[in-house]
């Protein structure tokens, strides 16, 4: 194990599942590294959104990924609560000059919450909130 504290994005969930993605290649590249993490953090919210991405692409992949999410030891799976949610939408309403979705402010307050510096993503949404991306980075 290393002393890694990620937060998993859909960005690299979806390319990992997906063969046909751009990042497809990347993702696999990183994955050990994932799997050495001390944790890797993924919230609920991103699990949906893969979900939805992958319903006519992998539905099963997707599928399993989740499930062996809340099975693997070194991921933390993030329910997403009221206070969270609260938390977030606040986030999102104050950056009204980003795009960021809800589900990456989530992300990001979960990011802060837990003093995570890494997501897993090629997403700049995340470059922008301060953090530092594994797929680009």
């Amino acid at each position: 194990m290393t002393g890694d504290r990620l937060l998993l994005d859909t960005v690299f969930i979806q390319a990992l599942l997906n063969r046909n993605d751009q990042y497809h290649e990347l993702a696999k590249a990183i994955l050990p590294r994932v799997r050495a993490a001390v944790e890797a953090w993924v919230t609920e919210a991103v699990l949906i959104e893969v979900a939805n991405a992958l319903s006519c692409l992998n539905r099963e992949g997707a599928a399993r990924f989740i499930d062996q999410c809340y099975r693997t030891a070194n991921i933390r799976v993030v329910s997403v609560d009221t206070p969270l949610l609260e938390k977030a939408l606040a986030l999102y309403r104050a950056r009204s000059d980003k795009e960021w979705g809800l589900t990456d402010c989530i992300s990001m307050i979960v990011m802060q919450e837990q003093e995570l510096s890494e997501a897993v993503t090629a997403d700049h949404h995340f470059v922008q909130a301060g953090f530092r991306v594994s797929l680009f980075g």
